[in-house]
């Protein structure tokens, strides 16, 4: 039996994903383990998801996958180096998984492992750093970083689906590999997570048992709104001092002043990211600021790695998957098994999350220490 993880955050889990697993057994054995390590209720670009992260689980074992392991916020909210790092460092830590599998828009694994090289070659950060200077946004900057320690044009590095599998090979490499990446075809039949969120409705576009278990969610009241955390977030901004700014991760160069100034201006979360988005920083970099601002992320936590691992949900498969594996590191099933930094952290952003859905009932600040993994039996 194959192992095979794949990181992810299922915002909303859709039918290009479903497609993505049913493939995989049908390259690998019908009996091959999925293993999904999964962002939590707040995501790499800086947004809430759609959904907590506990039905986002729920949901991709309905549809096919065996064991949910927890990304956790600092990684989960970085950049695409810092979420890398972080999902596979927990599907390391498991010890048994045997492959990456990931979505590419390109399809090419070696030019991939091409970029990965140069990227990590000691000559591109200074070259980065030089084209950034001279103003082109960061992807340009890259590209030009890039072109010039091959010594030739490339195709731009654009989608972010490369641009993540990119990260997933550094960091594979970093950590001393053990897992095999697998590339896997973009379902370009399918809408993708992006285009289902501008939806007024997504639900009826999600598989069924997906779609049941958002109906579910949306029926109690725990369908996020997150406008309800614009408040939160702008007196947190507004009360911060500017040398509390600068420590955010992300700022740089007077970054600080911009978010300060515009934190006053601003009358919604959105229009304060407009304001303070550039050419050379990103709106997704800003959202990332603003959202460690509110949760209280120190700066640095992303380039550690995870120290324990949480269980969202598994089927029987994944539970005989988790008692024959070694993991190298501590593994929780039950909140009370919980503790340290990471782990509070974790579930006070879990309690911030909480305040945007639309129910009072269901804002408790004790979600994530109430809440016990999904179990199909």
């Amino acid at each position: 039996m194959k192992t095979i993880g794949i990181i992810a955050e299922y915002n909303p889990f859709h039918r290009g994903h479903e497609a993505q697993l049913r493939l995989l057994r049908e390259r690998y054995g019908s009996d091959c383990a999925l293993v999904i390590a999964l962002g939590g209720c707040f995501t790499q670009r800086g947004e809430a998801a759609v959904f907590a992260k506990y039905a986002r689980a729920e949901a991709a074992v309905r549809c096919g996958a065996d064991l949910v392991l927890e990304v956790s916020l600092p990684w989960a909210v970085s950049s695409a180096e810092g979420f890398a790092r972080g999902g596979v460092a927990v599907l390391r830590g498991l010890g048994s998984v045997e492959a990456l599998a990931f979505g590419s828009e390109g399809g090419d694994l070696g030019r991939l492992r091409s970029i990965a090289a140069l990227t990590g070659d000691a000559g591109f950060d200074p070259l980065l750093r030089e084209a950034l200077s001279s103003g082109e946004g960061y992807a340009r900057a890259r590209q030009k970083a890039l072109e010039a320690l091959a010594g030739e044009a490339l195709p731009e590095l654009r989608q972010r689906n490369d641009i993540l599998g990119v990260e997933y090979l550094r960091a594979l490499e970093a950590q001393g590999g053990g897992m095999e990446p697998l590339i896997l075809p973009r379902f370009g039949e399918f809408p993708p997570a992006s285009a289902l969120r501008q939806m007024p409705d997504f639900l009826s576009a999600l598989p069924e048992a997906a779609a049941e278990v958002f109906r579910r969610e949306t029926a109690l009241g725990r369908r996020p709104e997150p406008e309800k955390l614009d408040a939160a977030i702008l007196a947190r901004l507004r009360s911060m001092s500017e040398e509390e700014l600068r420590a955010l991760p992300g700022a740089a160069e007077g970054l600080e002043r911009r978010l300060r100034r515009a934190a006053v201006e601003a009358g919604t979360a959105e229009e304060l990211v407009k304001l303070v988005t550039t050419k050379r920083y990103p709106a997704a970099r800003i959202r990332r600021m603003v959202l460690a601002a509110l949760l209280g992320i120190p700066a640095g936590l992303e380039k550690t790695l995870p120290s324990y691992l949480r269980v969202l949900g598994l089927n029987g498969r994944g539970a005989a998957l988790l008692r024959a594996s070694s993991p190298s590191l501590p593994v929780i099933t039950k909140p009370a098994g919980g503790q340290g930094e990471v782990f509070e952290l974790e579930a006070r952003a879990c309690g911030i999350y909480a305040l945007s859905f639309p129910e009072p009932g269901q804002r408790r600040g004790d979600l994530d220490r109430r809440a016990t993994p999904f179990v199909l039996k």
